[in-house]
């Protein structure tokens, strides 16, 4: 008995792929930075009265920025002197 195994197969296919995707990332950084500075520093100055200098600058960029100083100044004969108070913050 003999067989006949040869066949013919046609097929036509349309495919449509859709993809939706939808992903949440939450990413947590934690920087810790430690430092250690010392600093020596030496002065050899020579002044007949009295003076005191002051320079300044506190500067806040970004948003809800918050800038603060304060400045008492007191010059006498034997005392020159200015006291300061800064903050700077933003948000």
């Amino acid at each position: 008995m003999s067989r006949n195994n040869d066949f013919d197969f046609s097929k036509d296919l349309d495919i449509d792929v859709n993809v939706d995707l939808d992903f949440d990332v939450d990413v947590d950084v934690d920087v810790k930075i430690d430092k250690d500075i010392d600093i020596d520093i030496y002065s050899d100055v020579d002044i007949h009265g009295n003076t005191a200098e002051l320079t300044l600058d506190a500067e806040a960029i970004g948003h809800n920025t918050l800038v603060d100083a304060v400045v008492s100044v007191l010059t006498m004969d034997d005392l020159s002197s200015i006291s300061l108070s800064v903050i700077s913050a933003t948000d």
